[in-house]
């Protein structure tokens, strides 16, 4: 029963976006006010609590929204000037095949900006970004997501990781396993299991934006680019993999793409395994190239040189290399400002602090969006309808978004209750465990796509089940790396069915009312994916 209660609020705000067509704000505002009710007669939260834990979710939530907005505004203000008309032809000239295009963006370049940003911005930039080439916007959501999992684990200079090591520093303690060799062997399992699944990743976001296309020619035009599909997947995964192994799990995403991209693009310039045949949409669900994606959008003024409209994108790269490198001197100054939420009601553990400084929404793509602005000269009044337009567009998912991080601090102060009953995450965690006895392992990375899930973050996945998955390995006597690691890979795979990361994705693209679609459609590539991590976890083990 707890198990069924602790997964209805989540099923029941899939049900009305997919079934009845709800709008997300208003479908996570009634699961919000079913995960209370539930909380309250089932795990005896009091109102005060539940309150408490509403405005930390809320408060939460505002990292999120940020990246959002300054991703949206990045892309109007490239619009705005022409800059994106010239990025689609600079793109063109690489490839006109949709497949290509895949690679490229959604693969390549997001590995480099999950790496760097981590909290969502990967998917929230290459959505639009595919979308502005002529993507179909909810096949361009659909593929950014499947690309942005396997350097979920390794986004934000490493730290999903590093937080799942903090959070099982007293257990390492206790067993007497130092935590930096304990993290060397579950990171070498973590890039086995990962780099041989994920050789699949992109070849999977291409079927699946081949068979959402629908026409002819589906298989053959899958199997001809299979060579370089997978190739592309090796040039990222192999300095991933080294780096993490040698360096450490913060650079491993960002030089993925450093030594993978520009291979590639070689390879593209001279032909070798690009396919003679140009894959495009069907003609019923082609879009035109710099198709507005945005109703109100604004009149495009003259365009400008393809090298000066990639500068946006070459300084955000640049900049977020420089903020977030490890030994950086801007680290500390990047945590020195925080704003903070007091504990409220008197309820402890309710209060929260935001590094603002270190939203990558704010910093640097805001910022660079500003700058753009006014170096290409938009006029003062083209800016504010700029800034407003931008509003208009991320208000209704912000209030989705902000319910839905609600939802799991509500979930998560349920684990300390007078009931005694086990909080609605470990509920779930634990029938699986119960589920799958000696099996347990099966289950491990599906715990930790569970986890992603529900709270929008790998980071806070590992949180939540990296203790309590090395507590059950070690219980029945299983290997705690390996569980660990299988965790690090659900969390990641779980990134594309995320209900928060869906919802930026989608308002990043004017997709608002596909979010439902979108989680259904990608949760078959997320088990297919979790299936063969575990293959790979039996070859290697």
């Amino acid at each position: 029963m707890l198990f069924f209660a602790a997964l209805l609020p989540i099923l029941t705000a899939l049900l009305l976006m997919c079934k009845f067509k709800i709008s997300p704000g208003k479908a996570m505002a009634a699961a919000w006010f079913l995960a209370v009710i539930l909380a309250y007669q089932i795990w005896d939260m009091n109102i005060p609590t539940a309150a408490a834990a509403t405005l930390q979710g809320i408060f939460k939530s505002l990292d999120i929204i940020f990246i959002i907005a300054g991703a949206l505004l990045l892309l109007n203000v490239m619009r705005q000037s022409g800059a994106m008309q010239s990025i689609n032809r600079s793109f063109s000239n690489i490839s006109n095949d949709r497949r290509i295009q895949v690679l490229v963006i959604a693969w390549l370049f997001s590995g480099f900006i999950e790496g760097a940003s981590g909290f969502g911005a990967a998917p929230a930039l290459a959505a639009p970004l595919l979308a502005s080439l002529g993507f179909p916007p909810l096949i361009a959501v659909i593929t950014a997501l499947i690309c942005n999992t396997l350097p979920v684990p390794f986004g934000a200079v490493g730290i999903p990781i590093k937080t799942a090591i903090a959070a099982l520093s007293a257990q390492l303690t206790k067993s007497d396993i130092a935590p930096e060799i304990f993290e060397q062997h579950m990171l070498k399992e973590l890039t086995m299991i990962s780099g041989t699944s994920g050789l699949f990743l992109p070849l999977t976001a291409i079927a699946a934006m081949i068979i959402l296309s629908g026409g002819k020619r589906k298989i053959r035009s899958i199997l001809e680019i299979t060579p370089l599909a997978l190739f592309s997947a090796l040039a990222y995964i192999i300095p991933w993999q080294i780096t993490a192994l040698t360096l450490g799990p913060e650079l491993a995403a960002m030089m993925g793409t450093v030594v993978g991209l520009p291979l590639i693009l070689l390879l593209i310039r001279f032909k070798i395994m690009v396919p003679a045949y140009i894959w495009d949409f069907p003609e019923a669900i082609k879009q035109e190239p710099q198709d507005d994606i945005n109703k109100t959008a604004l009149t495009d003024v003259a365009g400008i040189p393809a090298l000066k409209a990639w500068i946006p994108y070459f300084s955000l790269a640049l900049s977020l290399l420089i903020l977030r490198m490890p030994g950086s001197i801007f680290i500390k100054m990047l945590n020195s400002f925080s704003i903070t939420l007091p504990e409220t009601f008197g309820i402890h553990g309710s209060g929260a602090s935001w590094k603002i400084l270190n939203n990558p929404g704010l910093l640097p793509i805001g910022i660079i969006a500003v700058i753009s602005s006014i170096c290409w000269k938009i006029p003062a009044k083209k800016q504010m309808d700029i800034l407003i337009n931008t509003f208009n567009q991320i208000k209704m998912s912000a209030i989705a978004i902000a319910a839905s991080v609600a939802i799991v601090q509500i979930m998560v102060f349920t684990s300390e209750n007078v009931s005694g009953n086990p909080g609605m995450l470990e509920s779930i965690a634990i029938a699986a465990a119960d589920v799958m006895g000696k099996t347990y392992l099966v289950s491990a990375p599906f715990i930790g796509i569970l986890g992603t899930f529900f709270t929008g973050s790998c980071t806070v996945s590992n949180i939540l089940f990296a203790p309590l998955q090395y507590n059950t390995a070690e219980m029945l006597n299983l290997s705690t790396t390996l569980t660990v690691a299988l965790q690090n890979v659900g969390g990641g795979l779980g990134s594309m069915i995320r209900i928060s990361g869906v919802i930026a994705a989608c308002a990043t693209v004017n997709a608002a009312g596909k979010e439902g679609k979108v989680i259904l459609f990608n949760t078959v590539p997320a088990i297919i994916m979790a299936m063969l991590a575990l293959i790979a976890a039996w070859l290697i083990g």
